[in-house]
């Protein structure tokens, strides 16, 4: 496939353009270098080639992006002439008020001029059925799994798609699924091994978040069945004891029980409780008894008044062990007080948690009591009816925990099968990148960057540690063999990815594919020596291989000869040429 005429049905709106086989040249002229205002990259250019892929089919994903739908082109109809691999052309026709509206029409020979006015073979078709439509007509044997959408913008690079060889900016928000089974396609491979694969990783991620979210939110473990089946069992035996029970009508069982309860159990409780509490009380009473106690008290004045009387001699040392005496029996008296008081404190506490337990052991005592003497059987049936549903409600309970787990018993079977199929894809993904199937483009690639260069070129195709194809475009310095930073390099990417876009139309020049490729801007920033080799290697290509080739620059990116000069491309290899004097000098003839 080659494009042939791109065109509207007003030309006063539009520079109507006709590309030849072989080199094609887009130039825009800077008039005056002085004026700041002036902006080239605003002649239209690189929109030539977005209206390319607009009149290619492209779904418009957001209309207020798209510069067609900006406002302006209300009316605009526009044209695509392409000729097909078997020979004959096809028109397409495309307008900007009805995008989704697409017609076709197929000829033996070429148009004379930039005819509108023709008889469609279908009209008015809608963009899915134009787009199977057009890939029917193209009718590609590379990649023919793959809607030519897929591969067209590989040809129309714009400056955003040099900044990876085989990942083009259309993919950058997505994931590699959406481009590495196609790439592994595109150099030979069978992208149906990294596509299985992708697939695969993709169930297995459902699967491990299903497997997630029933470990949490249902709170159960593989390793708990048998453990809840046991729990199913015990109440089901209980339901059958329950439904026998009422089916016979007979409470005698349920009434024994709750005699030996009260026997056994609620009474014989209660008489410990109080005889602790009786406990407790008396020995409450003889501490509270016994702080209310005081200290026996000596008056030393009347003592010697005493001695006195009787005419006795009233020693000294005895006054002093009196005194000691009683600061003794003070201090005594104030430490036992302190523990007495504290044991008071404890005993108190333990009487009121007392006083609660026999109440509540006297409220089971009324409440089985209450069961004991009700006279309507209805009621007690009533009671065996309540313990039967909660009995069912557990079991029911019981039973979705079981079916939870056996599904997770499940996935855990089908998780370590992905796993192992997983594993499958990768080893023979592995046998097939060591098949190198790409090993023609490969040597296509790496004679072109020689011819450019002066250095090796180097396409890889590798497996990463998570098992992963990885693609790699290289430059390798022809002496020591080592892999340089050119590579990673503005000019030297964007001259890698142009090499490989031109490889891939080599190696498939006499199939059915592109033979054609559009890059924007490809001289930018490229040394004038490199610019000469590149548009002499193109023109071989191009001739040697019948290829189209569509190249973009402004006048100032020219090449310059040994002495200064600058190399004019001639003008029948100039497709079309802008300028930025006026609105006449830009694409659409306007300004926006």
């Amino acid at each position: 496939m080659k494009i042939r005429r791109i065109y509207c049905s007003n030309k006063d709106r539009f520079h109507n353009t006709i590309f030849v086989d072989g080199f094609n040249v887009i130039q825009a002229d800077i008039t005056d270098r002085s004026d700041k205002k002036k902006d080239t990259h605003n002649l239209g250019k690189t929109l030539l080639i977005h209206l390319i892929d607009f009149l290619m089919l492209k779904h418009i994903e957001n209309k207020k992006r798209f510069f067609l739908t900006k406002g302006g082109f209300e009316g605009q109809v526009f044209f695509a002439e392409i000729q097909l691999n078997s020979g004959s052309y096809l028109v397409i026709r495309r307008t900007v008020d009805a995008p989704s509206k697409i017609s076709f029409k197929q000829s033996k020979t070429a148009l004379e001029g930039f005819n509108t006015n023709l008889v469609w073979d279908e009209e008015d078709m809608t963009l899915d059925k134009a787009q199977d439509y057009l890939n029917d007509k193209l009718h590609f044997d590379i990649v023919p799994k793959w809607p030519y959408r897929k591969s067209v913008t590989y040809f129309l690079r714009t400056q955003n798609d040099f900044r990876d060889i085989f990942r083009l900016d259309k993919f950058s928000r997505g994931t590699d699924k959406d481009w590495k089974p196609f790439m592994f396609d595109l150099l030979g491979f069978d992208g149906n091994l990294i596509a299985k694969k992708y697939e695969l990783e993709s169930e297995l991620e459902n699967l491990n978040r299903d497997l997630k979210t029933l470990e949490t939110e249902a709170n159960v473990k593989a390793g708990e069945k048998d453990k809840i089946q046991g729990l199913i069992e015990i109440k089901r035996d209980e339901k059958k004891s329950v439904e026998s029970q009422i089916d016979q009508f007979n409470f005698y069982e349920k009434d024994k029980n709750i005699n030996e309860d009260l026997v056994d159990g609620i009474d014989n409780q209660i008489k410990i409780l109080n005889t602790r509490r009786y406990n407790c009380s008396y020995e409450v009473s003889k501490i509270e008894e016994s702080l209310t106690e005081k200290l026996p008290s000596v008056d030393l004045d009347k003592l010697k008044t005493l001695f006195a009387e009787v005419e006795l001699y009233f020693p000294k040392q005895i006054e002093k062990s009196f005194k000691s005496l009683l600061d003794f029996n003070v201090s005594v008296t104030s430490e036992r007080n302190k523990i007495i008081q504290e044991n008071l404190t404890n005993l108190k506490a333990e009487l009121k948690e007392l006083d609660a337990n026999i109440a509540q052991q006297e409220k089971m005592k009324q409440q089985a009591l209450s069961f004991l003497t009700k006279r309507d059987s209805y009621s007690k049936f009533k009671e065996y009816q309540k313990q039967l549903a909660q009995l069912e409600g557990n079991i029911t309970n019981l039973e979705d925990r079981l079916a939870i787990i056996t599904r997770t018993s499940e996935i855990e079977k089908r998780r370590t099968g992905l796993i192992n199929k997983i594993d499958e894809q990768r080893q023979l993904t592995e046998k097939a990148i060591a098949q190198q199937c790409h090993a023609e483009i490969r040597k296509v690639f790496n004679r072109i960057i020689g011819d450019v260069l002066n250095t090796n070129g180097l396409i890889s195709v590798t497996m990463n540690k998570e098992g992963n194809v990885e693609f790699a475009g290289d430059i390798q310095n022809p002496k020591s063999l080592a892999v340089t930073d050119e590579a990673g390099g503005t000019t030297y990417k964007k001259l890698m990815c142009m090499a490989f876009d031109i490889s891939i139309l080599i190696v498939y020049s006499k199939a059915s594919f592109y033979r054609f490729v559009y890059h924007d801007g490809a001289l930018e920033t490229v040394e004038d020596r490199k610019k000469m080799l590149f548009i002499q290697m193109i023109r071989r290509v191009c001739s040697e291989y019948g290829l189209q080739y569509i190249m973009t620059l402004i006048d100032s990116d020219l090449p310059m000869d040994e002495t200064g000069n600058v190399v004019p491309f001639p003008d029948d290899e100039i497709c079309l040429r802008l300028h930025d004097r006026d609105d006449s000098g830009k694409l659409f003839k306007r300004s926006f």
